[in-house]
């Protein structure tokens, strides 16, 4: 499973060998990957999932897979499907990097009000089965912050 990654300026990257550079040039670096998604008004949906570099206290750097899909959704199949491209590809990276993820961030809120919330349980469990810690709203979600980010640009 090998996802195209982009930088900010539009440079498509190897994410393995570019997360290696991140983490020799700056070996304190903590890995977040989290995610977002949005419908669409023409009824796609738009998948974002995203890599947070997290340099100590001096900021954070990201990159990012778009995944635009024409199928309609109800809200409950989408927010599923943003937690199964984070958890594919966690575990992917997981596999296949000699880095260890400092935590897996999911746009879901711990608060009951909110419809993500329904799947709250299955996403802890899902990301924690990896041994990594798991980030939800209303703690600090760096890499799902991120694709918010993202989404809501455009």
């Amino acid at each position: 499973m090998k996802k195209v990654f982009w930088t900010l300026q539009n440079q498509k990257i190897e994410i393995l060998s570019y997360t290696l550079d991140q983490i020799n040039d700056n070996p304190d670096t903590l890995i977040y990957i989290g995610g977002d998604s949005k419908l669409r008004s023409n009824g796609t949906i738009i998948y974002y999932i995203v890599i947070a570099y997290r340099y100590g206290r001096r900021g954070v750097h990201y990159v990012y897979n778009k995944e635009v899909v024409d199928r309609k959704m109800n809200k409950l199949d989408r927010l599923m499907g943003e937690i199964e491209r984070i958890m594919m590809f966690a575990t992917w990276f997981s596999e296949n990097s000699p880095i260890r993820l400092h935590a897996i961030d999911f746009d879901i809120n711990q608060d009951k009000r909110y419809y993500s919330n329904r799947l709250l349980n299955l996403a802890v469990g899902w990301g924690g089965s990896l041994g990594v810690p798991v980030y939800t709203k209303p703690d600090e979600v760096v890499a799902s912050k991120a694709a918010d980010y993202l989404i809501n640009k455009g």
